[in-house]
């Protein structure tokens, strides 16, 4: 069974842990994963619950691709980031039980180039990085480890992502965590998905399809 999004040892929504690997609130922090004070920590939480409030009173903008779901997956409705991201969330889920996120966004850009190095799509993964970082220093995992990155293709497609993989400690437990990022039509797009370290050949033999069928829907 592939499983995404452990129970964490802080209690949170869904829409709540998605905009904090997004919004990255905390800025001014440094990279070395060091325990917050409780000032930062309620600050950046404090942040978090008011974009969280900003996205629900906010009309997702269309999509820019279509969002297929191929043979055994599913898909939630839209659901709106904050209104400066001009963008949404749409869970997938699997019929293994994994679990993935895809979101679309502009952060208010009107011009986003389609170039992997350019480096508006670059800063895109590092703020991707500095969420998973924030993630840890908030207590929502213990440890991260990036151990692989790259420009890989989408699946069967030929259309090609920014990728990203990290090793997460989730209470004492290894999971193996995934982004992509990439932009088409003035816009970027950012998947992230999580499972077991056990299970990810079977993450990664799920999420072919899903993936291919996301890049062909651009071509």
């Amino acid at each position: 069974m592939l499983r995404c999004w452990q129970t964490s040892p802080i209690s949170i929504s869904f829409s709540s842990l998605a905009l904090v690997l997004f919004v990255s609130v905390g800025c001014n922090l440094d990279s070395s994963e060091r325990p917050l004070s409780q000032r930062e920590r309620d600050e950046i939480l404090d942040a978090i619950a008011e974009a969280e409030l900003e996205a629900q009173n906010t009309v997702p903008p269309p999509a820019e691709i279509s969002l297929p779901t191929p043979a055994g997956w599913v898909k939630t409705d839209r659901r709106p980031l904050p209104p400066q991201d001009n963008g949404f969330t749409v869970g997938y889920d699997h019929e293994s039980g994994l679990a993935v996120t895809l979101y679309q966004f502009t952060r208010g850009r009107s011009s986003i180039s389609d170039d992997l190095n350019a480096p508006e799509v670059q800063g895109e993964m590092e703020q991707a990085k500095n969420g998973i970082k924030q993630a840890v220093q908030l207590g929502y995992w213990q440890a991260a480890d990036e151990t692989d990155s790259g420009i890989v293709q989408l699946g069967d497609s030929e259309k090609r992502a920014l990728w990203s993989k990290f090793d997460l400690t989730v209470e004492g437990t290894k999971q193996a965590s995934e982004v992509y990022v990439w932009s088409h039509a003035n816009t970027y797009f950012k998947i992230r998905c999580t499972s077991h370290l056990d299970d990810y050949d079977g993450m990664k033999t799920a999420m072919k399809p899903l993936l291919t069928a996301f890049g062909k829907s651009q071509q």
